[in-house]
Protein backbone atom coordinates (compact mmCIF):
# COMPACT_ATOMS: atom_id res chain seq x y z
CA UNK A 1 0.00 0.00 0.00
CA UNK A 2 3.02 2.43 0.72
CA UNK A 3 4.22 1.57 -2.44
CA UNK A 4 1.45 3.07 -4.32
CA UNK A 5 1.25 5.87 -2.41
CA UNK A 6 4.66 6.68 -3.36
CA UNK A 7 4.38 5.90 -6.82
CA UNK A 8 1.20 7.77 -6.93
CA UNK A 9 3.37 11.01 -5.61
CA UNK A 10 6.12 10.55 -7.62
CA UNK A 11 3.68 10.36 -10.60
CA UNK A 12 1.37 13.39 -10.04
CA UNK A 13 5.46 15.20 -9.38
CA UNK A 14 6.30 14.21 -12.80
CA UNK A 15 3.08 15.13 -14.04
CA UNK A 16 2.80 18.80 -12.84
CA UNK A 17 6.28 19.24 -13.36
CA UNK A 18 6.03 18.55 -17.40
CA UNK A 19 3.12 20.39 -17.48
CA UNK A 20 4.63 23.99 -16.54
CA UNK A 21 7.14 23.31 -19.31
CA UNK A 22 4.57 23.32 -22.05
CA UNK A 23 3.84 27.27 -23.22
CA UNK A 24 0.80 28.35 -23.80
CA UNK A 25 0.09 30.29 -26.83
CA UNK A 26 -1.12 34.00 -26.18
CA UNK A 27 -4.46 34.91 -25.43
CA UNK A 28 -6.76 38.21 -25.51
CA UNK A 29 -6.29 38.84 -22.17
CA UNK A 30 -2.38 38.84 -22.58
CA UNK A 31 -2.49 40.67 -25.39
CA UNK A 32 -4.92 43.63 -24.82
CA UNK A 33 -3.03 43.50 -21.01
CA UNK A 34 0.05 44.40 -23.09
CA UNK A 35 -1.56 46.71 -25.85
CA UNK A 36 -5.31 48.08 -25.33
CA UNK A 37 -5.30 49.08 -28.76
CA UNK A 38 -4.13 46.07 -30.52
CA UNK A 39 -5.68 44.79 -33.62
CA UNK A 40 -6.90 41.27 -32.88
CA UNK A 41 -9.12 38.24 -33.65
CA UNK A 42 -9.60 35.14 -32.14
CA UNK A 43 -9.96 31.61 -35.16
CA UNK A 44 -9.52 28.33 -34.45
CA UNK A 45 -8.66 29.22 -30.92
CA UNK A 46 -5.40 31.01 -32.22
CA UNK A 47 -5.34 35.09 -31.20
CA UNK A 48 -4.18 36.35 -34.66
CA UNK A 49 -2.89 40.06 -35.07
CA UNK A 50 -3.06 42.14 -38.02
CA UNK A 51 0.17 42.25 -39.48
CA UNK A 52 2.34 45.28 -39.46
CA UNK A 53 3.65 45.25 -42.77
CA UNK A 54 0.67 44.65 -45.03
CA UNK A 55 2.88 44.83 -48.30
CA UNK A 56 3.74 41.39 -47.45
CA UNK A 57 0.03 39.97 -48.72
CA UNK A 58 1.34 41.29 -52.05
CA UNK A 59 5.30 39.93 -51.80
CA UNK A 60 4.74 36.91 -50.47
CA UNK A 61 1.83 36.06 -52.73
CA UNK A 62 -1.09 35.42 -50.14
CA UNK A 63 -4.56 35.28 -51.82
CA UNK A 64 -8.01 34.51 -50.47
CA UNK A 65 -8.65 30.89 -50.64
CA UNK A 66 -11.76 29.39 -48.50
CA UNK A 67 -14.53 31.48 -46.22
CA UNK A 68 -13.85 30.23 -42.84
CA UNK A 69 -15.83 32.50 -41.13
CA UNK A 70 -17.56 35.94 -40.12
CA UNK A 71 -16.51 38.50 -37.15
CA UNK A 72 -19.35 37.33 -34.87
CA UNK A 73 -18.77 40.47 -32.23
CA UNK A 74 -16.49 43.85 -31.67
CA UNK A 75 -15.16 43.67 -28.23
CA UNK A 76 -12.25 44.76 -26.27
CA UNK A 77 -13.34 43.00 -23.19
CA UNK A 78 -11.57 39.75 -22.47
CA UNK A 79 -13.90 38.02 -20.28
CA UNK A 80 -15.07 35.11 -22.48
CA UNK A 81 -13.25 35.71 -25.86
CA UNK A 82 -14.23 33.56 -28.35
CA UNK A 83 -13.65 32.35 -31.79
CA UNK A 84 -14.95 35.19 -33.97
CA UNK A 85 -14.75 37.79 -32.00
CA UNK A 86 -12.39 40.52 -33.13
CA UNK A 87 -11.30 43.94 -30.94
CA UNK A 88 -11.30 46.35 -34.41
CA UNK A 89 -13.23 44.50 -37.00
CA UNK A 90 -17.14 45.62 -37.38
CA UNK A 91 -19.75 42.44 -37.17
CA UNK A 92 -19.76 40.49 -40.45
CA UNK A 93 -16.53 40.97 -41.40
CA UNK A 94 -15.27 37.70 -43.63
CA UNK A 95 -12.19 36.07 -42.75
CA UNK A 96 -10.59 33.75 -45.41
CA UNK A 97 -7.84 31.08 -45.09
CA UNK A 98 -4.85 31.79 -47.57
CA UNK A 99 -3.84 30.41 -51.04
CA UNK A 100 -1.00 28.22 -49.35
CA UNK A 101 -3.26 27.24 -46.79
CA UNK A 102 -0.96 28.28 -44.63
CA UNK A 103 -3.00 28.07 -41.15
CA UNK A 104 -1.50 30.79 -39.20
CA UNK A 105 -2.05 33.78 -41.72
CA UNK A 106 -5.66 34.73 -42.34
CA UNK A 107 -7.35 37.02 -44.47
CA UNK A 108 -9.99 39.70 -43.25
CA UNK A 109 -12.27 41.33 -46.50
CA UNK A 110 -13.95 44.90 -45.07
CA UNK A 111 -15.39 46.60 -48.39
CA UNK A 112 -13.51 44.88 -50.51
CA UNK A 113 -9.92 45.53 -49.32
CA UNK A 114 -7.66 42.53 -47.92
CA UNK A 115 -6.22 42.62 -44.31
CA UNK A 116 -3.27 39.81 -43.52
CA UNK A 117 -3.55 38.63 -40.03
CA UNK A 118 -1.10 36.43 -38.22
CA UNK A 119 -1.32 34.23 -35.79
CA UNK A 120 0.31 34.83 -32.54
CA UNK A 121 1.99 31.27 -31.47
CA UNK A 122 4.17 30.86 -28.01
CA UNK A 123 8.01 29.17 -28.78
Amino acid sequence: MQKILVYSFLFLLVLTGCSSVIPDNPTAKTILKEDAQADILQFDHLIYIKAADQESLIKNNFIRGDKIGVIKKTTTSTLFFKDFYATKLPIGSEIFATNNHDTYTIIVEIDGKQILYKALLEG
